[in-house]
């Protein structure tokens, strides 16, 4: 039984500038590419849909720098956090972007990538995405400019397989109309 319904999205933490990135409805992950430095350069992510692999765009230009895959045990490993922080630059704050990045899942934790530390003249602030051990997770989105990831964040599924008991089980959502 599928439940059609829009998803939460969460988010993004970071900077608001840049160019829009969005991989909504791809919450089944195999592999996160991570690039990085003193920021998160790039991000790419192998996702299976419809029983195939398939391979997102890159988020910025390249991977470069210091480059690693995280290799999820799929289908039984999945995402329930996201954590990390962005800094922000005082002397001007459209230079905000991610300084790292830590993937949390049912078995483990990958990272930290980037750097945890503040350096001189920026604001740091950290963020953390708790997805749940449901199988919530419904995907990214953030911005990017040409060369690091500027922000971050998530979408959460409200409802999930498990919270279905039967296949049989009719699933009424009525929405709050607003005024």
């Amino acid at each position: 039984m599928s439940v059609d319904m829009n998803m939460i999205k969460v988010g993004p933490a970071g900077g608001q500038k840049g160019t829009v990135w969005d991989e909504k409805g791809k919450g089944q992950i195999a592999k996160i590419f991570v690039s990085y430095g003193g920021q998160i350069c790039s991000l790419q992510f192998l996702f299976v849909e419809n029983d195939k692999f398939v391979l997102s765009d890159i988020h910025v230009a390249e991977h470069n720098k210091n480059f690693t895959t995280v290799v999820l045990d799929y289908p039984s490993e999945f995402l329930t956090c996201i954590r990390g922080s962005y800094e922000i630059e005082t002397r001007n704050y459209s230079l905000t972007y991610t300084r790292s990045i830590t993937f949390g899942t049912n078995k483990g934790s990958y990272g930290p990538y980037g750097m945890n530390t503040a350096s001189s003249g920026t604001n740091y602030v950290d963020f953390k995405f708790e997805i749940g051990d449901d199988r919530s997770f419904g995907g990214f989105h953030g911005t990017k400019s040409d060369c690091r990831i500027r922000s971050i964040g998530v979408y959460v599924k409200p409802i999930t397989s498990s919270m279905i008991a039967s296949t049989d089980s009719q699933v009424k959502v009525k929405r709050k109309e607003e005024d």
